[in-house]
């Protein structure tokens, strides 16, 4: 009785594991999409001024630091270097905040006209996928 009520238990567990694959949704092509966001960053409109302005604030505090460091302890020194990276950090956000955002909005509007409902970097795609970069550069222009 035993070994038929196992037997029946195993069965049904088997049968379950098989019914719950066939189930499972197939795989939809098209649902991943990758954007090549270097590309994209690159073909921006104004993004060499943008690299322009970030160049020569880092610039400017380079040349700061040197002057004011000149005669300093290490730790002063080390300090003074903290407070310019966090300068040139800032700057530097506030300068690309907004591209950034508008660049992740068209990679959104693309995907979701296309029907794509996931967008990675294509550097950590490495099979399939849909390439939406052109589409998204296009959509910036």
């Amino acid at each position: 009785m035993k070994k038929s009520i196992l037997s029946f238990l195993m069965a049904v567990v088997m049968s379950l594991g098989i019914c719950s694959t066939s189930l499972a949704a197939p795989a939809e092509p098209g649902v991943i999409g990758f954007v090549n966001r270097q590309v994209v960053l690159n073909s921006y409109p104004g993004i060499r001024e943008i690299a322009q302005q970030i160049a020569e604030k880092q610039a400017a505090l380079q040349k700061d630091f040197d002057a004011q460091s000149k005669d300093m302890e290490m730790q002063a020194k080390l300090d003074l270097q903290a407070k310019y990276n966090q300068e040139l950090s800032t700057f530097e956000d506030t300068k690309m905040a907004p591209i950034k955002k508008k660049i992740n909005k068209t990679i959104k509007k693309v995907a979701t006209e296309k029907g794509i409902k996931s967008v990675v970097d294509s550097s950590v795609m490495v099979f399939g996928g849909e390439d939406l970069t052109d589409e998204v550069v296009a959509g910036l222009k």
